[in-house]
């Protein structure tokens, strides 16, 4: 807060229009503030670098979060810078975007150059195109667009194909000498933007065009060097998806830029655009199951702008290579059918359809470049995570999560329409009358609600607080509800129970002791996504009733009785999951699309 009242202050400064004052402002050792600023901000951005860098020192999940919060101080500082700037005097404004340019984006623009992991410039790869991108999105203007544009297109760029090679690498004498010399005339025409006596227009003496040697606003592009994935191509060729998918980013960027130069803005839509070569490599990444749910949802944003982008269209190689990965994503669904959480997918998916929706239509220039670095440290393993139900609960998610991406990049393939909302099969199970019967009024029942014994099995259980009990357990399913009620015979009223546990059908997975053939083991599924996990640790250590937490074990009279409740509770657990696959059979059709 106290930062903050503080800049706000010295921005009223810099708006008092006295030439003196602004003299002052932009000479030593006054000036130096705004190199001290940028250094300040070359910092922080090497800090996030450790925190993105780092070899499992903390859970994915938990960098991820500390690189949120690191980020947000980052992007307030360019917005300060960004204030300055906008003042709308031309000698300040140049002294801010001198530092920004020579200290902070012509460093981050070198280790691209140069298609190392790790520069001299202390900036990774992913670390560099973050900032680049972000300072594009924030910063802005003119003069930074066209500089970070005409630095990255400096191989395909430059008037003869040696000047490109030896340009490409920035550790040979000659070609350093070539990117020199580009760098001053690059500076000399950005710079002419805070000018006040210039004249020339952008597309006259000192257009970027004419910079590069080309003198014909149609003048051919050698793709040739593009093929050989020189510069940035290195980079969206990568195996890497973060930097595959970061550095497009920053293209796209450059695309939708109004101040970018016409000359540079063409070249760059022509090598987003490269033979569909970029759609396949993308494609190959949705192709691949090794890869995290993150990076699918990433990847499918890129094919929804590029596919939208002058109506591109799928060549055979590309139909074919999604019809494989669309198939990925459907058998991994169906895999989750047998899992311990199927009786959420439905409700997930209804989620899931419109989140990814939105998330698929969100415009470029309102994208968090953030995500570069999110995905280079979700893509490391986190052997932390043990086999728990809220890891099961993940594993499902993402599997929903996957093939709502696929369905709606399906449409888009298609040229279909996405509606707003999915609609899944009619509740056809509702008419049952076998259904109906069964479910009477133990669908419904809670914590201490009295229900009809019927057909309960008697059994004993061992309780850590109360012993071992005398209870009667019944499962029940009603739809997509299944439970397992565990009941004590009411005090006064024979044919009726008291629910004194309740646990979810799915994930029981009941299995006969083998030594005790009249010991029945469930597994309970402790994990509620209702709640985050700082909330569950409470709740569960509050909630622990039973011997094992997230096991029981049943004892019953005698092994005919122990083989019957199994097989009963098997059989309530099959008639709930046939109520899922018949909401989802029409959705997993080979040539299913929603109405």
């Amino acid at each position: 807060m106290i930062q903050t009242a503080v800049r706000a202050l010295s921005l009223n400064v810099y708006n008092v229009s006295d030439d003196m004052v602004f003299q002052f402002l932009t000479s030593p050792p006054v000036s130096n503030y705004f190199s001290d600023l940028v250094q300040s901000l070359i910092e922080q951005c090497i800090c996030l670098d450790t925190i993105v860098l780092a070899n499992n020192e903390k859970s994915p999940q938990g960098r991820i979060k500390e690189l949120q919060l690191d980020t947000d101080k980052v992007v307030d500082d360019l917005y300060y810078l960004k204030d300055i700037i906008c003042v709308g005097e031309l000698q300040l404004s140049r002294c801010v975007m001198e530092n920004l340019l020579k200290l902070l984006v012509l460093p981050a623009l070198l280790s691209l150059l140069q298609f190392e992991e790790k520069s001299d410039s202390s900036f990774s790869a992913v670390m560099s195109l973050y900032i680049v991108s972000r300072l594009l999105q924030v910063v802005g203007g003119r003069s930074l667009i066209n500089f970070i544009a005409g630095v990255i297109l400096f191989p395909y760029l430059a008037s003869s194909k040696e000047d490109a090679t030896q340009g490409n690498n920035c550790n040979g004498t000659s070609g350093s000498d070539s990117f020199s010399r580009y760098i001053s005339k690059l500076e000399a025409v950005v710079y002419a933007d805070f000018d006040s006596e210039r004249t020339e227009n952008i597309n006259g003496e000192n257009s970027l065009g004419c910079l590069v040697g080309y003198k014909s606003r149609d003048s051919p592009i050698d793709y040739k060097i593009c093929t050989e994935r020189n510069g940035i191509l290195g980079y969206v060729f990568s195996d890497n998806p973060s930097l595959l998918l970061s550095s497009l980013y920053l293209l796209l960027i450059l695309t939708e830029s109004e101040d970018c130069d016409d000359f540079l803005s063409r070249t760059i839509r022509s090598i987003v655009l490269l033979q569909e070569k970029i759609v396949y490599v993308l494609l190959k990444v949705l192709a691949n199951p090794q890869v995290t749910v993150l990076t699918y949802q990433q990847t499918g944003w890129f094919l929804e702008k590029l596919l939208s982008f002058q109506g591109m269209k799928l060549g055979n190689d590309s139909s074919m290579l999604f019809n494989t990965s669309f198939e990925q994503s459907r058998e991994r669904l169906k895999k989750e059918l047998d899992g311990p959480w199927f009786d959420d997918i439905l409700d997930t998916l209804r989620n899931e359809w419109e989140s990814c929706k939105k998330d698929l239509e969100e415009p470029v220039k309102r994208k968090d470049p953030l995500f570069a670095l999110e995905l280079h440290i979700d893509q490391q393993k986190d052997d932390s995570r043990a086999a728990t139900s809220s890891v099961s609960w993940q594993r499902m998610v993402d599997a929903v999560k996957a093939f709502v991406l696929h369905l709606q990049l399906k449409a888009l393939i298609w040229k279909q329409d996405r509606p707003d909302k999915l609609v899944l099969d009619v509740e056809t199970l509702s008419t049952s009358e076998s259904w109906k019967a069964r479910s009477s009024d133990h669908s419904s029942a809670n914590f201490g609600a009295e229900v009809t014994l019927g057909s309960a099995f008697s059994c004993r259980i061992a309780f850590s607080n109360a012993g071992i009990r005398d209870i009667y357990v019944m499962p029940v399913s009603k739809g997509k509800t299944g439970k397992l009620l565990l009941m004590e015979k009411h005090p006064f009223r024979t044919q009726k129970g008291v629910v004194i546990a309740i646990a979810p059908l799915p994930g029981l997975s009941p299995k006969i002791d083998k030594e005790h053939p009249t010991w029945l083991h469930l597994q309970i599924r402790e994990f509620d996504p209702r709640f985050d996990s700082s909330k569950m640790k409470s709740q569960h250590s509050k909630r622990s009733n039973h011997t094992t937490d997230g096991k029981w074990t049943l004892g019953f009279p005698n092994a005919e009785a122990c083989k019957a409740a199994q097989l009963m509770i098997l059989e309530e657990t099959s008639r709930q999951r046939s109520f899922v696959e018949q909401q989802l059979a029409l959705m997993l059709r080979d040539n299913a699309l929603v109405d």
